[in-house]
């Protein structure tokens, strides 16, 4: 055996350091040949890249050599240099919003070649349910919304673009507060008791309305309207559905993206709240009314003596005013994209704070996301999208209704700058800033959400593809509360409260589906089969207790609370397995068919009613394609769409169906030796019956284009009629139950829209401007109820739509000279007087009426965008026009003077206006005749909604600073509003608390 000359150790180390010295060595000797050998085996192809559509270079387009990493990209005049083997090279080319393309090089060594710009980015195709469609062959009523509108302005909510944009979507923000929702439908309520919530869906999975997602994230929103659209979707879609396409990665080269934005808001509008001479003057008037005030000399027997002290000092003090301050709103995001043939990617980080106009109100947002496409095989591919969202909310309990009706006569703070607990000279009225006190008052939502899925894309064959999609959404949230005493919630020397809510929800999709395409000559034919499984668990427990030990504990400690202790758990599942099926036809190019067919099975709904089989069909006529109008060129576009299905609604609280126990206390008369006892006693009557709500949709539209396409749009007409609604009927009360829900009673919405885009000037020179023109009108009606013609129970009457008001007609106030006609009534100058609707000379019930709705009779939406040369101009107005809305202003008139609220033209004997009564110490709203009357208002108003100023780099200095793109921008949102209700918003809806913002937004994009 040979004998071994090294050491391990030595063993081990010398053939790494050799290879290594070797490696060197022979890099060195041999880099000129191999360079030689390059040179000779490979050369230099250029070329210069440019768009199909304006012939204008595109810079920032990847060249790559097929099947390596090797690459470039072209410069800011499209041209590109690329060394390549030469023999058998393909390249490929790639940029956001162009179709890929691949060549092969042979001989040449110069390649140009034009990019045609991806359809789908430019809206030729829309994304439908379980599939794409060109926008040329649509059946059904769809709105799309391209990324470029989603960044056009800054929002908390993407859905909050769409407002005014999308005809049929009424849509209006829920209030100025921090993270405030979107109140929205999709061409009206069809159902009374059950949700009309529209379907939200991210990627092909149930979001929700509380959308997070950044509108930087997202390439394309399509709303879906129609029957024919939503059928595909069946129970779910009943209401409409709201599809919402996420950015992914592309080939080519990295792509890095930076879009931040800060914002200062403040208050848009408020009612003009009394001063403090003004309630002294309401005061003295409503007890001057009942004889007990005559002069000043008087002010001793009214007013408590520090605010008789404060009102003769000139101290006053407007407690909204006090408490309302300046927000702001900020975003910053950050996302990377990029990928090759195998493999692409897109990471992005958010980061968005907002500040209310109150202290305390304020959300943190902090969310990620990661999508991965990743081609297994040639005909295989896996994709997954994963978003981490969590929010950090401080909530603010409203103080406004406090600081509103309370004196105004008093200083908020001591001579030290300390919040005074009661500051107008009495025990019972607390400060509406004390919550503001450190310590006083905490709630504080902590939600931490995963949301993602993750699907299998098999390509069987060219006419048959197939999808395997999971989807996870998982939902945590701890929602605590603490309230000191002498703060608003608890009130004057009340026991401090604690209380925690911990909730999950946990939700899982998964869905099957096929694609089989064929075309045969003139035939197209394309069928999709599948089936859903959707899954859902809500769990929720909490515990409060009055009078902590501790202030320092807030809500960390229940276990130190010694009174009025109370808990409580729930958990709720449901579920729904669906199968569906949809065939579409396409003969000649020019005739279109599509029929939908799905099965839903609800949990929620009775044994022997939970499944239900919705069908829907449409036909179209591409008009444009016959020989009568194919060269005809005034007429770019032109088609004609007819649908008529049918879909189900199944959105009412799981177990309804089931019947209910609630808790209920007894006692044994055992004195002070008494221990509660509890038991359970049946409160819901079981519906063994009960079934699906339908509606029943058609649809009329046209799309037409003119003149090249400079002007675009399409028309719909609709019907929907909603039968067997899902609703609570009064019961007798020998029943021993108030309430059984039952599938009766009708509604019907009818309605127009339109949509118009206009290209008005699009010069050489740099000079453009087009609008977009939406309208729709919808008449929501209910047509029939199990009560007969009206239900005055919930306020609904038949031939009204479900929000209506029924109430007296106020026509004035009764005037001196009408003292006669009054004491008919039994009333006095100086009160209310409403219309005798029936004409017999007295007021009876019979004499109230239907004096509006909450809906509106059109909502109208007008987006103008100016350009010149690298400056955009864009603004957009919004108008809702038709509403009638409750404002808590105008019903707050404090009639006995005994509180403050808002600035009204009462009546007295010297002011003998027809506004509101005279101010009156011996009654009170309550009891004050026809005083409901006072609430009703014109809630219509017209709202520049956004101007954007913004300002583009030219590309050869943008070039200098290594970024293909940066812009920046201003925008002024909702700072102009026109309405019948002074300096107030109705987009409010009337409330008073967390009054409507404007915002002063200035933002930065830059592409890397």
């Amino acid at each position: 055996m040979m004998k071994n000359l090294y050491p391990r150790k030595d063993r081990e180390a010398f053939p790494i350091k050799t290879t290594f010295v070797v490696a060197i060595m022979m890099a060195i000797i041999f880099a000129p040949v191999a360079q030689s050998i390059a040179q000779e085996l490979s050369r230099v192809v250029t070329g210069t890249v440019i768009s199909a559509v304006d012939k204008q270079p595109i810079p920032g387009v990847a060249v790559m050599i097929k099947g390596t990493s090797v690459g470039t990209t072209t410069d800011i005049d499209g041209n590109y240099s690329i060394n390549i083997p030469t023999v058998g090279a393909t390249l490929t080319y790639s940029f956001i919003g162009f179709n890929r393309r691949e060549v092969q090089v042979t001989n040449q060594n110069t390649q140009d070649l034009e990019l045609q710009e991806d359809l789908q980015d430019l809206g030729e195709v829309v994304v439908i349910g379980y599939g794409t469609v060109k926008k040329s062959d649509l059946t059904g009523s769809v709105v799309s919304v391209r990324d470029k509108d989603l960044t056009a302005i800054p929002v908390t909510n993407a859905l909050e673009v769409m407002q005014g944009k999308v005809p049929g979507l009424d849509l209006t923000r829920a209030s100025g507060q921090a993270g405030a929702g979107m109140n929205f439908n999709i061409r009206g309520n069809r159902s009374l008791n059950a949700g009309n919530q529209p379907l939200v869906l991210v990627d092909g999975i149930i979001y929700g309305s509380t959308l997070d997602v950044n509108p930087n994230d997202i390439a394309s929103i399509e709303v879906l309207k129609d029957a024919a659209s939503t059928a595909i979707y069946g129970t779910l879609g009943a209401n409409g559905v709201i599809l919402i396409t996420t950015k992914r990665g592309a080939e080519g080269k990295s792509k890095i993206s930076v879009n931040s934005y800060y914002g200062i808001s403040d208050l848009g509008g408020y009612a003009e709240i009394m001063t403090g001479p003004q309630w002294v003057d309401l005061r003295r008037e409503s007890r001057r009314t009942v004889g007990e005030w005559n002069s000043p000399a008087d002010d001793v027997n009214i007013f408590n003596p520090a605010q008789l002290d404060n009102f003769r000092n000139g101290i006053y003090t407007d407690w909204a005013r006090e408490v309302l301050q300046t927000g702001s709103q900020q975003n910053h995001q950050v996302g990377i994209s990029g990928g090759d043939s195998k493999f692409a990617y897109y990471f992005s980080l958010e980061y968005f704070n907002e500040k209310g106009l109150m202290a305390n109100d304020e959300l943190d947002r902090y969310s990620g996301r990661f999508t991965i496409d990743y081609r297994i095989q040639e005909n295989l591919k896996l994709s997954t999208n994963i978003m981490y969202t969590i929010r950090d909310h401080d909530r603010r309990r409203d103080p406004l209704n406090q600081a509103n009706k309370m004196s105004p006569l008093g200083a908020p703070f001591d001579a030290e700058g300390n919040v005074v607990t009661f500051p107008v000279g009495d025990a019972s009225t607390l400060n509406p800033l004390v919550d503001e006190i450190p310590g006083n008052y905490v709630d504080n939502e902590m939600n931490k959400r995963f949301f993602g899925n993750i699907s299998l894309d098999w390509t069987i064959s060219p006419s048959l593809a197939f999808t395997s999609r999971l989807g996870l959404d998982n939902t945590s949230s701890r929602r605590g509360l603490f309230s000191a005493t002498n703060t608003i919630e608890v009130g004057p020397n009340g026991q401090s409260l604690a209380r925690i809510t911990n909730f999950t929800n946990s939700r899982i999709t998964f869905e099957n589906f096929g694609t089989y395409t064929r075309n045969v000559e003139n035939h197209e034919f394309q069928v999709l089969m599948g089936s859903s499984i959707w899954a859902n668990r809500d769990e929720e427990n909490f515990a409060e207790g009055r009078d902590l030990l501790s202030s320092t504990m807030l809500f960390h400690n229940l276990g130190a609370t010694q009174n009025a202790v109370r808990i409580g758990s729930e958990l709720v599942e449901t579920s729904i397995a669906s199968f569906f099926t949809r065939f579409n036809y396409k003969l000649f190019d020019k005739y279109l068919f599509t029929g939908v067919l799905r099965a839903d099975g609800s949990s929620v709904l009775a044994p022997g009613n939970k499944w239900g089989f919705f069908p829907s069909a449409a036909v179209s006529w591409l008009a444009k394609e016959e020989g009568f109008l194919r060269n005809v060129e005034a007429v770019s576009e032109l088609k004609f769409r007819m649908s008529y299905g049918i879909s189900g609604n199944s959105a009412v609280s799981p177990y309804q169906t089931l019947g209910g126990l609630s808790k209920s206390t007894y006692a044994f008369d055992r004195g002070a030796n008494e221990v509660a006892a509890f038991g359970f006693y049946p409160s819901l009557i079981s519906a063994p019956t009960l079934s699906w709500e339908t509606t029943a949709s058609a649809n009329f539209g046209i799309d037409f284009g003119f003149f090249n396409n400079r002007i675009t749009g399409n028309l719909d007409i609709y019907q929907q009629n909603t039968s067997d609604l899902l609703m609570q009927r009064a019961l007798p009360t020998t029943s021993g139950f108030a309430s059984s829900w039952d599938n009766v009673g009708k509604t019907r919405n009818t309605g127009i829209e339109l949509l118009l885009s206009t290209i008005n000037i699009d010069r050489p020179t740099g000079i453009g401007w087009s609008t977009d023109f939406t309208f729709g009108a919808n008449r929501e009606e209910i047509r029939e109820l199990v009560t007969g013609d009206r239900d005055l129970a919930n306020g609904w009457f038949v031939g009204y739509p479900i929000s209506s008001f029924y109430d007296y007609e106020k026509i004035g106030i009764w005037q001196t000279n009408e003292a006669d006609q009054a004491a008919v009534n039994q009333q006095s100058p100086g009160e209310i007087r409403v219309r005798d609707q029936d004409g017999n000379g007295i007021i009876t019930p019979e004499d109230r009426t239907i004096l509006g709705s909450e809906v509106p009779n059109f909502t109208l939406g007008v987006n103008n965008r100016v350009s010149y040369r690298d400056f955009e101009l864009n603004f957009f107005v919004f108008a809702r026009v038709g509403q009638t809305i409750i404002s808590e202003a105008a019903g707050s008139f404090k009639i006995d003077g005994l509180e403050n609220g808002p600035m009204v033209d009462y009546w007295t004997p010297e002011n003998p206006t027809n506004a509101y009564p005279r101010p009156d110490a011996g009654t009170s709203r309550a009891s004050t005749r026809y005083y409901s009357t006072l609430q009703y208002v014109d809630g219509s108003f017209l709202k520049l909604r956004d101007v954007t100023l913004a300002y583009n780099l030219p590309n050869q200095f943008a070039s200098r600073l290594a970024v293909s793109r940066l812009r920046v921008y201003a925008t002024a949102k909702n700072y102009f509003v026109l309405s019948n209700m002074g300096p107030y918003d109705p987009e409010r809806g009337g409330n008073l608390s967390f009054p409507m913002t404007r915002q002063l937004v200035f933002g930065v994009n830059i592409d890397l």
